[in-house]
């Protein structure tokens, strides 16, 4: 293989980062092996880098997809994502993109978090503590101590089912360009 195209493979695998080792590996050996396909069909060098496009492009179309393979959240996607963001151009990758992940994190945490302080509480008040810094208000609303522990699981689920479907619409904006972007 000429330098050409090791230099072209070298680049996408910088550009893919982000993504674990073994789908980094597995996505250079496809664009490898089409190349060397090519190549012995008598395509040139310069004639396989240009039918690829850019490096850049085609490493960002296979980001795209493999964050948008399933919705499932994970560390590593939510890093990826942000990789990816830092790639687009205007405002979706510069906005949309990296709030929307965000907040859906955030939202799954809360979720987690509002149901664990209501129990927190309701146990200070069983054995006759009020933790006031534990605390739910709705505008002129402020739950007894009874009604602390339900409220909180309720807005717990709320928050967590707000977040998850928040991160599938992450999931699916970013499989939809990834559509669209797709050069190989």
């Amino acid at each position: 293989m000429d330098k050409i195209i090791n230099d072209y493979l070298i680049k996408i695998e910088r550009y893919l980062k982000s993504m674990s080792d073994s789908e980094r590996i597995d996505i250079v050996k496809e664009i490898k092996s089409v190349m060397l396909e090519l190549q012995n069909n008598g395509v040139s060098s310069e004639k396989i880098i240009e039918r690829l496009g850019n490096p850049k492009e085609l490493a960002k179309a296979y980001l795209s997809e493999a964050i948008s393979k399933n919705s499932k959240f994970s560390w590593r996607k939510f890093g990826a994502i942000f990789a990816l963001c830092s790639d687009f151009a205007g405002i979706n990758g510069m906005l949309l993109l990296p709030f929307i992940s965000t907040l859906s994190i955030a939202l799954m945490i809360g979720g987690v978090i509002t149901p664990i302080g209501g129990i927190v509480k309701f146990v200070g008040y069983l054995m006759g503590y009020d933790i006031a810094g534990i605390t739910i208000e709705m505008g002129a609303f402020t739950p007894s101590l009874m009604q602390f522990l339900p409220i909180s699981i309720v807005i717990g689920v709320l928050m967590f089912w707000l977040g998850k479907v928040l991160w599938k619409l992450t999931i699916k904006y970013i499989h939809a360009i990834s559509q669209k972007e797709k050069t190989v």
